[in-house]
């Protein structure tokens, strides 16, 4: 099982093709598969990278250390023991959260920046995710797992049975400690909203267009961020790229592709 060790946690992988390096990062209560689309495409031209986050998939399973900023340092450790010198950086929703932080932190590695559906430090989370939090100091882990899977799903139910059944399956698997975190609600969260005018980097930002919470901080992030692009996906909600795998590909191939002509 390909793992990094970076000291602290294992961090799970998958790495397929040769070429330049996509790094793709998931959303929170997922792992690396929410990508298989992804991978599958841009494999035979690149090297495609998708890992674990802590406390999510095959990746360990620690009882804190969940904020925003050692998730940053947990990739970047990971990019270190890669040795990748230069890639491209594609994260959706806490992994969209995740790619921002660490462009700003260390802009000189990335070749580009996609976010998809994006969080971001200092950007106020759904009420879902605050409930979730506060009722995991009352309620079972398995019960408050059981509500988050409830509550996220039902939007796939009747859209797409097979998503729905994916995403599950993803979910069962996360350890939940991110819900019940000692630390919880004690981090000192970045404000990588404001910080985010300092990425100068070529940044792909997409949004579905039924995805009505994230899109102010999409549209946010691209009056911020200079060298940017907005693409909102009509008939799409939050899960992007697993939603409409097709279209997202294919503005993800014709970006990078610029991107790689202007290097």
């Amino acid at each position: 099982m390909p793992t990094v060790d970076t000291g602290e946690v294992k961090l799970f992988y998958d790495a397929q093709g040769e070429g330049t390096p996509i790094v793709f990062l998931h959303g929170f209560t997922l792992d690396h598969r929410m990508w298989r689309t992804q991978v599958e495409y841009f494999s035979p031209s690149y090297k495609t990278i998708a890992y674990d986050s802590r406390g999510h998939g095959k990746s360990s399973c620690t009882e804190s250390n969940y904020a925003r900023k050692d998730r940053v340092i947990d990739l970047r450790h990971f990019i270190n023991k890669l040795d990748l010198e230069k890639f491209h950086l594609v994260g959706l929703s806490m992994g969209g959260a995740t790619a921002l932080g660490y462009a700003i932190d260390y802009p000189d590695s990335l070749l580009s920046l996609t976010l998809v559906d994006s969080a971001a430090g200092g950007f106020k989370p759904p009420q879902k995710y605050q409930d979730m939090r506060n009722l995991a100091q009352t309620l079972p882990l398995d019960e408050i797992k059981r509500r988050w899977k409830k509550s996220t799903l039902f939007y796939f139910a009747n859209k797409s049975p097979e998503l729905k059944a994916e995403m599950a399956e993803m979910m069962n698997i996360h350890c939940g400690n991110l819900w019940t975190d000692p630390n919880r609600g004690k981090y000192k969260d970045r404000d990588d909203v404001s910080l985010s005018k300092q990425v100068k980097l070529p940044t792909l930002i997409c949004v579905g267009e039924k995805d009505k919470f994230f899109i102010p901080l999409a549209k946010t992030l691209h009056e911020n961020i200079v060298n940017s692009e907005l693409e909102i996906v009509p008939e799409v909600g939050h899960m992007l790229n697993m939603e409409a795998p097709d279209k997202f590909n294919r503005r993800l191939e014709s970006f990078l592709k610029r991107v790689e002509a202007d290097r």
